[in-house]
This record gives structure tokens, C-alpha cells and sequence, in this order.
């Protein structure tokens, strides 16, 4: 950007979409994988123990939500890369 563009942009509060996607690309934001969601009573929550399982409402052919700062961005087919769990985009927006 030039600098007689970057007076009128700053001069008019308006960016460049590039410039504007640099200011904001280092920004760390918390990413979480939803696999789904379940109803349990609080005297089964309390009586939880390890080996216990909660059974979740979607089922396992159901899309993964990746969420971002509690939002939905995208989802996905959950998969194993290594030993990892991963998930692979399907839908994006």
C-alpha cells in the first residue's frame, strides 16, 4: 500500500482486505473439535467413574464441528493421523 493509500484508508477507516487479514493472522483463538452432546441427571454426573460411558445424542456418521472461541466454523469426518485424532474439513461456513 502507498502511503497516499494508506492516508485515505486510514483517513476513512477502511483496509485493504490483505492488510486487514495481517493485522489479525498471528491471533491465537481456541479451536475445538464438537463430536456431539448428551442429557445425563446431576446424580449421574456425580456418581461418574473411570470406564463410565456417556452416550452423546449424534451418531458417529454424524459431521465433527470444529468451533472457534465457541462458534461454529466448520465441520468434519473425524480421522486418526498417527496416533492422533484428527478432523478432515467437509464444510466450511
Amino acid at each position: 500500500m502507498s502511503k497516499k493509500e494508506s492516508a485515505a484508508a486510514q483517513a476513512t477507516g477502511v483496509m485493504e482486505e490483505p492488510n486487514r487479514k495481517r493485522l489479525v493472522e498471528h491471533v491465537e483463538v481456541t479451536c475445538e473439535a464438537f463430536l456431539g452432546s448428551g442429557t445425563i441427571t446431576v446424580g449421574r454426573l456425580d456418581a461418574l467413574a473411570s470406564g463410565d460411558v456417556v452416550v452423546l445424542e449424534s451418531s458417529p456418521a454424524d459431521p465433527a464441528e470444529i468451533r472457534i472461541n465457541g462458534q461454529t466454523v466448520a465441520r468434519g469426518e473425524i480421522i486418526t493421523v498417527d496416533d492422533r485424532f484428527a478432523i478432515r474439513i467437509t464444510e466450511v461456513g
